[in-house]
């Protein structure tokens, strides 16, 4: 008899271990119903923001310097390589390569005749770290090396059109 009740006892622990499965299996299904329509409210706010940025955005311009591409906009700070200039003096760059209003975009080819972007040279910085280690192998040759970059920030005064825009393309 003992062993009867053990396999009852077996039995019973089984089925009750079975039924929380079932019933743990239900509860996230309902609450997954639950959750989508959360969601569905987060998204239609995201959509409602971009729109209002983008009633208020003013010209910017694409411009080239050192090298490197820039999308700039009236009073932005970036940092460039280094210019050489000093603190508080003012640059202007006409490698304009596109300019775009609240009402279109010229496209320059390569360049947008006669746009003018103004800045004004708030700093002088140093970039990142940089390691760089070199070896000779089998000499016992080993050098570690730092550099840092010297960076420039500038400001952007103002982007200047010509007098006649013409407009390519549009």
């Amino acid at each position: 008899m003992p062993k009867s009740k053990s396999k009852a006892e077996g039995e019973a622990k089984a089925e009750a271990k079975a039924k929380p499965k079932v019933e743990a299996k239900a509860k996230p299904k309902a609450e997954a119903k639950a959750k989508p329509k959360p969601k569905a409210e987060t998204k239609v706010e995201m959509k409602a923001e971009p729109k209002a940025k983008s009633k208020g955005e003013t010209r910017f311009a694409v411009i080239q310097a050192q090298g490197l591409q820039f999308r700039v906009a009236k009073d932005e700070e970036h940092v460039m390589p280094h210019l050489g200039k000093e603190p508080g003096e003012e640059i202007r760059i006409d490698r304009v390569l596109l300019v775009s209003d609240g009402d279109g975009i010229q496209v320059g080819r390569p360049l947008v005749e006669g746009a003018v972007v103004m800045m004004q040279v708030v700093g002088d910085e140093k970039g990142d770290k940089i390691t760089v280690g070199t070896y000779k192998r089998r000499k016992k040759y080993r050098r570690k090396i730092g550099y840092r970059d010297t960076l420039t920030r500038v400001k952007i005064l103002g982007i200047n059109l010509p007098k006649e825009e013409k407009k390519h393309g549009a």
